[in-house]
């Protein structure tokens, strides 16, 4: 019975070194395989240049499918400055400082070595995939096609969770950084509208803009990048404060507007949409007529539908007060 246990758990062993050796192995071929899927991908990235002991800080939004791409450029002030769109089969820059489109040939004015699929096709030349030096990251070195001494060879680094990159450095012929890119919220093979990469959509930014509770909203701006002229509430429930203001490209542009109050939030979504009150009761704020569902409230005003949600603490009163403080 002792011989008979012993050999079980012998047998027991060499399975599940197998499984754990096995379960290694597999690591850098489920590194491949999330890599060579890609067909297009979203991401956040953090970007810095050193340059002639000069060092250039930038944010962007970039969205890929299928080689064609758009990145929605921040400057240092987390502003908005210009958008670049390449269709498959040419580039066009919007500058949004001076509210012109460009059709750009030189592509020294397009950051390309910061996209995730630059990458890939250098990897697919050539790369091996280890861990980082501290352990923490699976990393990945190739050299640059067509590079030069400035852009030399580069190196990513992906998330050992979910195998999505989180940086990558590119590095001149003396092996220093000369670019370094940082992502977030990467998102693999995406739905993306083709519309993203025309010319048609190319001066709407998409990121949320930031606004101080103390500053006064300027209305020609988010036109600008909404092609909505927005109407603010005059009424707030006391304590509440526009805390930011976002373009959802994904709906028709609208604007959205986020007002706190500690953790309690009021919302409101304006866009130039048609609404049919269809799951809403119809009511009515003098000769106005509105639509409301549970904390939901729709009012049809000259064509723009504004829609406020509130919280549990807000209510029907103070709802149809921020209502009627729109007209």
């Amino acid at each position: 019975m002792r011989r008979l246990l012993f050999v079980l758990l012998l047998i027991l062993t060499i399975f599940l070194s197998g499984c754990i050796k096995k379960s290694r192995l597999d690591v850098p071929s489920n590194v491949k395989k999330a890599i060579q899927s890609l067909k297009g991908y979203t991401s956040d990235v953090e970007v810095q240049l050193n340059n002639n002991k000069n060092v250039k800080r930038y944010t962007m939004k970039q969205f890929y499918k299928d080689g064609k791409y758009r990145m929605e450029i921040y400057d240092e002030s987390n502003k908005p400055d210009k958008v670049i769109v390449y269709d498959g089969n040419r580039s066009y820059i919007y500058f949004s400082k001076i509210n012109q489109t460009f059709i750009e040939d030189d592509s020294q004015n397009i950051p390309a070595y910061s996209l995730f699929s630059s990458f890939i096709d250098n990897f697919k030349k050539a790369g091996e995939i280890k861990e980082s030096e501290d352990g923490e990251f699976y990393q990945i070195d190739v050299p640059i096609l067509n590079g030069n001494t400035f852009m030399y060879n580069e190196s990513a680094e992906f998330s050992k969770k979910d195998y999505k990159p989180v940086s990558m450095k590119i590095f001149d012929i003396n092996g220093k950084v000369f670019a370094e890119m940082k992502y977030a919220n990467f998102v693999y093979n995406p739905e993306l509208d083709d519309g993203l990469f025309t010319q048609k959509d190319i001066s709407t930014f998409s990121r949320y803009f930031r606004t101080d509770i103390n500053m006064s909203v300027d209305i020609k701006d988010v036109y600008k990048y909404s092609g909505i002229n927005p109407v603010f509430p005059e009424y707030m429930p006391k304590g509440y404060a526009l805390e930011n203001i976002s373009i959802d490209m994904s709906n028709n542009n609208s604007i959205n507007l986020t007002y706190l109050n500690g953790n309690d939030i009021i919302k409101i979504v304006e866009s130039v949409s048609a609404f049919d009150g269809k799951g809403f009761d119809k009511e009515r704020i003098g000769n106005t007529i509105y639509y409301k569902k549970g904390n939901r409230y729709i009012l049809d005003r000259n064509g723009l539908i504004v829609d406020l949600m509130i919280n549990e603490k807000v209510s029907s009163d103070e709802a149809l007060m921020i209502l009627n403080s729109l007209m």
